[in-house]
């Protein structure tokens, strides 16, 4: 009968002990899965290490959690990075080493950085007698402690996972073996992150460099503009105009900013073959003779031959040769039609035919906006492109910039 009611003793313990493991096994899969969720969404270092520590102290009995990184300095610091929990004062002036022969190397963190493994203590208050480092965990009611390395691919180790229970043996083999691969997964994380800042960083650069490209460029193609224009001037501010009144059409139309950039440019030095036009025949103030006019329709050709070896980004010399193109064949250099001219040229086309008659010429004084609105409409679908020739009119309404642009000076 003794015999009998001895095992069901054993029994009962054999029960309970296996609750408590399967409670505690709970514990950490809950805090490992919060935990993950959060290595997930976020992109921050300090995000990252406090939203893992956050996660951890969620689950109960969980009262505290800290990361810290093994630094290389004389006093070889672990440096505290997040923390979180309701014991988070524990941390307060909290000091910690790797170092053996200092009094702040022998706690849990400083054993596992030195020895690169897992360090558990199952219970402080009875430990703490052995090692009075851990008399300021009993103090804040902090039983059961367990430092995890973390550590780079694959190696050197860069730091430290401390979880702390309010409970006694709060850690076994399984919770720890848990615990190594939020570790694990926190080392990925952070790795992504600095992959992620170093991109960014590169990206930064490259654009900042290409900003100043083109910002270079433009002020190249501006100069050269104005260079070309002192030969000329009648016409000074024609391609600026030409420009403007080009990138408000190009707006209208839904163009990108980078072909937006493109067609400004272009249009900024639409003319520069001029410069092998002898300056008399631009600045006659008379009709032009039909050997004078051919000379003039060179300047497309020539300004093709000046810009073609430029590595620009955009097709800038074509569009050039191309903006006295027409739909309909009847343009020059090449007679292009319809679908053969680039849709840069294009609107080049009805931006010069707006700024020519909408402002003073050698031979005759400004026609005026309203006139030029007319022709391109005569020549809608005919020699000029309609969706730009509707562009140019929407733009006519309202604010009319296009009239402000004429009526602006050449800066």
């Amino acid at each position: 009968m003794a015999l009998t009611t001895e095992l069901s003793h054993q029994g009962v313990g054999d029960d309970v002990d296996r609750r408590t493991e399967i409670e505690k096994l709970q514990w950490a899969l809950l805090a490992h899965r919060k935990a993950a969720r959060a290595l997930r969404t976020n992109d921050r270092k300090d995000q990252l290490l406090l939203g893992v520590c956050q996660s951890i102290v969620s689950q109960k009995p969980y009262e505290l959690a800290w990361v810290g990184f093994r630094e290389e300095d004389d006093s070889k610091t672990i440096s505290l990075q997040a923390q979180a929990g309701s014991k988070v004062d524990y941390t307060d002036h909290l000091e910690v080493s790797w170092a053996e022969d200092s009094p702040l190397g022998l706690g849990p963190a400083g054993a596992c950085v030195r020895t690169g493994k897992p360090v558990i203590i199952k219970d402080s208050a009875k430990e703490a007698v052995l090692a009075p480092v851990l008399e300021r965990a009993v103090s804040f009611g902090l039983q059961s402690i367990m430092a995890v390395p973390i550590f780079n691919d694959p190696r050197p180790l860069i730091g430290v996972l401390l979880v702390y229970a309010t409970v006694p043996n709060a850690f076994g083999k399984i919770e720890v073996a848990l615990f190594e691969g939020l570790a694990d997964d926190i080392s990925i994380g952070l790795r992504n992150i600095e992959r992620q800042q170093s991109l960014d960083d590169e990206i930064s650069k490259r654009e900042a460099a290409q900003q100043q490209l083109g910002d270079a460029l433009r002020a190249t193609i501006e100069a050269m503009s104005r260079t070309m224009e002192s030969r000329d001037p009648y016409t000074a501010g024609h391609q600026a105009r030409v420009a403007s009144i080009s990138v408000a059409l190009a707006e209208k139309l839904g163009w990108s900013q980078n072909d937006k950039e493109g067609l400004y440019l272009a249009a900024m030095v639409h003319d520069i073959g001029k410069v092998g036009v002898p300056a008399d025949i631009l600045t006659k103030p008379s009709v032009l003779t039909p050997l004078e006019m051919q000379l003039v329709q060179q300047h497309v050709e020539l300004g093709y031959q000046i810009l073609k070896d430029i590595p620009f980004p955009w097709p800038i010399a074509e569009m050039v040769r191309q903006h006295h193109e027409r739909l309909d064949g009847s343009g020059y250099p090449r007679k292009l039609k319809a679908d053969q001219i680039l849709q840069g040229a294009k609107v080049l086309a009805v931006a010069d035919t707006i700024e020519s008659m909408g402002t003073h010429r050698p031979y005759r004084p400004a026609l005026g906006l309203s006139v030029a609105l007319e022709q391109i409409k005569r020549e809608s679908d005919v020699s000029l492109d309609a969706e730009v020739v509707s562009a140019a009119f929407a733009l006519a309404e309202g604010d009319n910039p296009l009239q402000a642009i004429l009526d602006a000076r050449h800066v």
